[in-house]
């Protein structure tokens, strides 16, 4: 009999595998530059809030599709009768504020930006209770700067398309692609950003640590198992 193995309870358990030398791994060596190279005035690439822009996206896909009902796609790790983990592919109908929730609230993800978290929770309050939900009807009981936010996000709905955003590691795909497969690749994106930046706060402290630091890199092993797991499901290959 298969046995289904729940991805929350994989992203708390797998922190228990062995890792050896992260750290070396990604330090890179930067070449000395001439002292009579000349210096190109180019145009410093944008920087991005990875972060504030993923919980941007998820305020404006509830406000545009919370009340609508998709069907998901997911795979799902399980174990066959061999004792072997393999992912297979399930199907869940669920409405869209209703499927955000239940993902961020499996991985205990929080908003950080304030007045994203305030709007979040305000949404999913309102779409929970109110089923004829509008937006006009929601931004009428907000204050002036929350409805400057929200009046904001709708605006640049158009402005970014996945081609702009690849390679700032931004994952919005074009409405043509499907509104469930967006709030997937959206929340995944966000979870394998999250883990990215748990890794590098991992590694940092074993460089500046002189002790004993194999609990640490086997912390890493598990986030980064759990990333390949993740980006299996957003189909991109990790370089």
């Amino acid at each position: 009999q298969i046995m289904n193995i729940s991805e929350a309870v994989l992203f708390n358990t797998l922190a228990q595998i062995g890792k050896k030398d992260l750290a070396d791994a990604s330090k890179r060596v930067k070449p000395e530059q001439k002292a009579f190279d000349v210096v190109k005035n180019e145009p410093l690439p944008e920087k991005v809030d990875v972060q504030y822009e993923l919980e941007r996206k998820i305020i404006e896909l509830l406000l545009l599709y919370g009340n609508e009902l998709e069907q998901f796609e997911d795979l799902v790790l399980k174990e066959n009768k061999d004792g072997d983990l393999i992912l297979e592919p399930e199907s869940l109908e669920s409405k869209v504020y209703e499927k955000i929730y239940l993902d961020l609230q499996d991985d205990e993800i929080e908003l950080t930006n304030p007045h994203f978290k305030t709007i979040y929770y305000k949404l999913i309050e309102d779409l929970n209770h109110k089923e004829d939900f509008t937006i006009n009807t929601f931004i009428a009981d907000l204050d002036q700067e929350m409805v400057a936010e929200i009046s904001s996000i709708l605006m640049e709905e158009e402005k970014y398309m996945l081609h702009n955003w690849e390679s700032k590691d931004i994952y919005p795909k074009e409405k043509k692609i499907g509104v469930s497969q967006l709030v997937s690749e959206t929340i995944l994106t966000l979870r394998c950003y999250l883990i990215k930046r748990r890794m590098e706060t991992l590694q940092h402290s074993t460089e500046e640590s002189t002790g004993d630091n194999s609990e640490t890199l086997e912390e890493i092993m598990n986030y980064l198992q759990l990333n390949q797991l993740l980006n299996k499901k957003l189909n991109r290959v990790l370089s």
